[in-house]
């Protein structure tokens, strides 16, 4: 008789940071007011997401650590040919491409909060039209990089025939059957 089993990939840490900075983004994006202090709280508390993230990349569980997804020219190889082969390992965390993403995504939230904390803590930069205009590029930024991560996670999982959404809910991924 063979059976399923489920291996975890992301821990509770990884999931709730997730999904908070999914909410804590949508309500700054498309819903507070610019500036408010809601919009400063939700930013702050981004903020605070983001450094922890940091520190669980080093101190974390095996596949949130930054060691375990380093993008390099040998890993994509690797991964495009996993993907012509239509099968991903079922116990992968993130591939090179993703691995850049959370780095570019991280790195346009510390602009964000930093230049969201100029123009609103700094006397000398309230009102500085090119502050301004860094926070709102990145922002716009941070968004289209949100809607190709949500692509490529509907194509990836399709293509290599993998669960990604299941495990950034409950933490584990099922493995085929023995």
């Amino acid at each position: 008789m063979t059976r399923q089993r489920d291996i975890v990939i992301w821990d509770g840490f990884i999931r709730v940071y997730h999904w908070l900075l999914v909410v804590l983004f949508s309500l700054n994006y498309f819903v507070l007011e610019p500036g408010g202090t809601l919009h400063q709280i939700a930013g702050y508390s981004i903020a605070g997401l983001i450094i922890a993230r940091f520190v669980w990349g080093f101190y974390g569980s095996h596949y949130a650590r930054f060691a375990n997804f380093k993008p390099s020219r040998s890993a994509l190889r690797k991964h495009l040919a996993h993907l012509r082969q239509r099968g991903l390992p079922a116990n992968s965390g993130h591939n090179p491409v993703g691995a850049l993403m959370i780095y570019a995504l991280m790195g346009l939230f510390v602009l964000q909060a930093g230049s969201g904390f100029l123009m609103e803590e700094v006397d000398y930069f309230f009102g500085s039209d090119e502050v301004e205009a860094v926070h709102a590029y990145t922002a716009d930024a941070i968004f289209v990089l949100v809607l190709i991560h949500v692509v490529a996670v509907v194509l990836v999982a399709w293509i290599g025939r993998i669960q990604l959404l299941r495990p950034m809910l409950t933490g584990k991924r099922r493995l085929p059957k023995e």
